[in-house]
């Protein structure tokens, strides 16, 4: 899994290179912006997702074929309802959208268009495919994800190359082929785990019971996921609607870049999610513990080893990496990764209370959390501030965030201590942070005479030297040092 983010992430960030070469900033900022409305409508199939995956890995550590299979079959039956209703929203009210309320530059329309339609046709072709990367993910299948996923990014990479050798509108021309990419790559995971597993094989069920249940479910976990549409992509509009497209490109390239970098999280934490389920459907309280503890503590290293060095080096690695980049990109970037490392160790709490029935309470309040971000941004930017204040409110909604996951976990899960997690975790975590930064800034300074490409290597390798040591003895205990000790030498 380690080695597909590897290349997932080389091939990311050498596509957001080319792409924003080839389109040029305007083009850039237009395709980020037009695939925001459908996001908005495709929450739907989000709120879904999150109940496909709690019922399906319930139900396979229940060990109930049977019951599964049937279960598989009610929750294909549930996206081919959200399908409809996405493309009847897209196409009404998120048609309006684009052509009414988008800052889009004259003579742009019709390839704004086009670029919408084709993210219409994507999402819903991505909602039918859901129920079967769950399964596939829910049987831990980790090694098969990891190839298809890097057969989907040469396939990005093929796109790459092709759009620079085709004549035409650049902008439509990727459009098409970033669909017929994605497109194929979803006929693979479904053609893979219909032939793998047995519950995919499905009928409609007639089961109207549990088609409620998921939409129960469903219906409040939409409530969170209306929430992070907000911060997202509403985040988008107002940047848009404030300061026009070109901030658009620098929010898109920002997110490119740190989502290559929070990919590596995502991955570490896709493999702890059915576990922290099963665990929780088998009530294996120790091991869950554990689970949770371990996820949290490694999720914020890996976001450390990467923040750090960006932190100082970012305006260097943007200009060898694009040449003239947007304005802010680089006050976007680094706000957006703190923001992932505190998400990052929030992530096994929510994990936690989404693996339970009953998640109305917790959806209502932490959506009411989440939704400050869209609304501190509206007000930050009407009292005139800078683009990148958007993202620092972002960071403060997160830490609020991160205690409200907490304290519902503890309500949920009474053996989890919350002493141990903030000293085994974040208190762990901060002393990692402040040192690698504090000794990271002294090297930069004193090889400030270095060429820029050398000194992001020197300066990279630096942190690099501090993080990785004091990850592995200050931030780990002796108990999880030998265990990975063990592991390594059980792979010999």
């Amino acid at each position: 899994m380690y080695i597909r983010m590897a290349i997932l992430m080389v091939v990311s960030l050498y596509t957001v290179r080319v792409v924003y070469n080839t389109l040029g900033e305007q083009n850039y900022g237009i395709y980020n912006i037009a695939g925001v409305i459908i996001v908005f409508f495709s929450f739907l199939n989000n709120g879904l997702a999150q109940a496909v995956k709690r019922y399906i890995t319930t139900e396979i550590a229940k060990g109930d074929y049977e019951s599964g299979r049937t279960m598989f079959g009610v929750c294909v039956e549930a996206h081919l309802i959200v399908a409809a209703i996405v493309l009847l929203l897209a196409e009404s009210v998120g048609l309006w959208c684009v052509n009414h309320l988008l800052n889009i530059p004259p003579g742009c329309e019709t390839a704004t268009n086009i670029v919408y339609q084709l993210s219409v046709a994507t999402a819903v072709i991505g909602i039918l495919q859901s129920p079967y990367n769950t399964v596939i993910l829910a049987y831990e299948r980790m090694t098969i994800y990891a190839y298809l996923s890097i057969i989907e990014a040469l396939l990005n990479l093929g796109v790459v190359f092709a759009v620079e050798f085709i004549d035409g509108d650049k902008l439509i021309i990727y459009a098409w082929l970033v669909f017929a990419a994605k497109l194929a790559n979803m006929l693979m995971y479904r053609i893979y785990a219909t032939c793998t597993f047995a519950i995919c094989r499905w009928s409609f069920p007639h089961e109207p019971k549990l088609l409620r249940d998921v939409f129960g479910y469903m219906g409040w976990s939409l409530t969170g996921q209306a929430a992070v549409v907000g911060t997202n992509q509403g985040a988008s509009m107002l940047v848009n609607n404030y300061f026009g497209v070109t901030l658009n490109a620098a929010m898109g390239l920002s997110n490119s870049i740190t989502n290559a970098v929070y990919a590596f999280v995502s991955n570490f934490q896709a493999a702890f999610n059915p576990q922290i389920v099963k665990s929780y459907a088998t009530q294996e309280w120790t091991y869950l513990k554990h689970l949770i503890i371990l996820s949290s503590k490694m999720a914020s290293y890996l976001v450390v080893i990467f923040l750090v060095p960006i932190i100082f080096e970012i305006d260097k690695v943007l200009e060898i990496y694009i040449g003239e980049y947007s304005l802010y990109t680089p006050e976007f970037c680094i706000l957006t990764l703190i923001a992932q490392y505190i998400d990052g160790m929030s992530a096994p709490f929510w994990m936690l209370v989404g693996a339970r029935k009953d998640i109305k309470v917790y959806q209502i309040c932490i959506s009411l959390v989440y939704s400050m971000n869209f609304f501190g941004g509206w007000i930050a930017f009407a009292l005139g501030a800078d683009p990148w204040s958007i993202v620092a409110v972002r960071c403060i909604v997160s830490i609020a965030l991160l205690a409200a996951r907490i304290a519902f976990a503890k309500r949920y899960f009474s053996a989890l201590s919350i002493r141990e997690w903030l000293s085994d975790v974040l208190l762990r975590s901060i002393l990692i942070i402040i040192t690698t930064t504090f000794l990271t800034g002294v090297a930069a300074h004193f090889l400030a005479s270095l060429d820029n490409i050398w000194h992001i290597i020197a300066t990279t390798s630096a942190s690099l030297l501090c993080s990785l040591p004091l990850i592995w003895f200050a931030g780990m205990t002796k108990a999880e040092r030998q265990m990975l000790l063990n592991k390594n030498n059980s792979q010999r």
